[in-house]
């Protein structure tokens, strides 16, 4: 049974491996095992579970975060597979919560979206491949494709597509700021009540 799941660190990140034909219970029990025999490896409150190619339903996710949430790791399926069970006609974007925090030396790194509940702290890194919403302060360090929304932008980095951006708001604000790209491939600012894009000017070199 405990080949049903397989915890490993890999070029720094640990991957919890599922195999696909396990009853998913079982899969729960034997996760719940680990957390109390395998403590180091959640230790970094961030793990990649690799299905295998099984594709999760909400329900099975849902007894995933609950159980994770309580030990307070965040987590992301592996990344050629869907967040959770959708209309195959109508595909969405995958999306990855990081339900605390960011922490000075943490580096979170995904291909879809990524939602954080809390702040980015100075020396924390987040890198997305398309948006990423900050409910809270960022002060560490933000990579995105398309979009960045946050209460408020004291980063040490900040770039959307390519383009490093210097402009810094007030500390904190009730009403959250939105950084993203243009049409003419400018980066745009506004607050979410007034949509009203202005431009921004980019970090000059040097």
């Amino acid at each position: 049974m405990k080949d049903f799941v397989s915890l490993k660190g890999i070029n720094g990140d640990v991957v919890l491996k599922i195999d696909p034909t396990a009853p998913f219970e079982e899969v729960l029990n034997i996760i719940k095992s680990l957390i109390e025999s395998e403590r180091n490896f959640f230790s970094k409150g961030f793990l990649t579970i690799d299905t295998q190619g099984k594709e999760l339903s909400e329900d099975e996710i849902s007894k995933l975060q609950d159980l994770l949430n309580g030990i307070n790791v965040s987590f992301r399926i592996n990344e050629e597979k869907k967040l959770f069970v959708e209309n195959k006609e109508t595909p969405k974007q995958s999306v990855f919560v990081i339900n605390h925090t960011v922490r000075s030396g943490q580096v979170f790194r995904y291909n879809g979206s990524i939602v954080i509940l809390g702040n980015v702290n100075p020396d924390g890194v987040v890198e997305s491949e398309s948006d990423v919403y900050v409910f809270g302060v960022i002060k560490g360090k933000v990579t995105a494709r398309r979009r960045v929304v946050a209460l408020g932008f004291q980063q040490q980095y900040l770039n959307i597509n390519g383009l490093e951006i210097d402009f810094k708001t007030p500390e904190k604000s009730r009403k959250p700021w939105v950084f993203e790209i243009g049409e003419d491939n400018k980066i745009n600012f506004s607050q979410l009540d007034a949509r009203e894009a202005k431009p921004v000017r980019r970090r000059k070199d040097g």
